[in-house]
């Protein structure tokens, strides 16, 4: 086993804007310069002209960000998708470069989480929420969270409930997608337990951000991995959760490492993706 094996998985999370994109004719030009026509087809069914300019920053700050880990240029990454959807890089890119990836985006924010890892990919999902006031939680939680989330959550004061269910709830999104199942598993099939929850600050990389970041939490009637491949069904599951601010969660899971994964945050800026022009 090589030594980079041995070294504690790092998930890097690239938080990038998607607010104030330039949407002129010639910025939207460079930016589809990059894409293939299968994904440029696929931007252009977005009805609404914002929907599509997003999608293009989407696809393009992925492009660059797998490229800063890689020699490869940002228009030769080349994508295949799940049962479910879910993206990745082909069977060929992802063993010459080891890399892993997920994304997530909410109203200004991406969040792209990479894990660049010898062998056999790792399952990795990622997610970001806005924290918004005018969700009905209680009806939701009924709905979509275990017996226990939901008593432990109903033992909290009404504002606490409300910024514990985004938590859950980013959680949830992060597992489903890492396990590549989406929402064929059951939401109320699996649990979150807190009674281990640590504490720290994330300090982000050529950012004044310091986000909290929550680790310890266990995953309980998890799905397992491959599990006609390891012989079981137990997976290690790793998952943490974090708030960006008043408004933003977000979280991380990652299936199929025993050594606890290090979390490391930095921003990506538009103007980068401009940078040839």
């Amino acid at each position: 086993m090589s030594v980079s094996k041995l070294e504690n998985p790092i998930v890097d999370l690239w938080l990038c804007s998607l607010s104030d994109l330039r949407d002129d004719v010639g910025s939207k030009s460079h930016l589809k310069q990059t894409l293939t026509a299968d994904e440029i087809a696929k931007v252009e069914r977005y009805r609404m002209p914002s929907s599509q300019v997003q999608a293009l920053y989407v696809r393009n700050y992925l492009r660059k960000v797998l490229s800063s880990y890689s020699d490869l240029m940002p228009e030769a990454w080349r994508f295949e998708y799940g049962e479910k959807g879910k993206p990745s890089l082909v069977a060929e890119q992802q063993l010459m470069t080891g890399l892993n990836f997920n994304i997530s985006h909410s109203k200004e924010h991406l969040l792209i989480a990479v894990c660049q890892r010898e062998g056999k990919p790792v399952q990795l999902g990622v997610d970001i929420e806005h924290a918004r006031s005018s969700t009905n939680i209680d009806s939701i939680m009924k709905h979509y969270f275990s017996d226990k989330e939901l008593a432990d959550l109903l033992e909290l004061s009404k504002e606490l409930q409300r910024e514990r269910f985004f938590d859950l709830w980013a959680l949830k999104e992060s597992y489903i997608k890492a396990t590549g199942k989406g929402l064929a598993t059951s939401l109320r099939s699996f649990s979150f337990d807190f009674s281990n929850l640590s504490q720290q600050t994330l300090p982000v990389h050529s950012s004044g951000l310091q986000p909290e970041l929550h680790d310890g939490i266990i995953v309980h009637n998890g799905v397992g991995l491959d599990a006609a491949e390891q012989g079981d069904t137990s997976t290690d599951w790793q998952c943490s959760f974090g708030r960006l601010d008043e408004q933003y969660r977000f979280a991380v899971t990652l299936g199929g490492n025993l050594l606890p994964m290090q979390i490391e945050m930095r921003t990506f800026s538009s103007s980068h993706l401009f940078t040839s022009m």
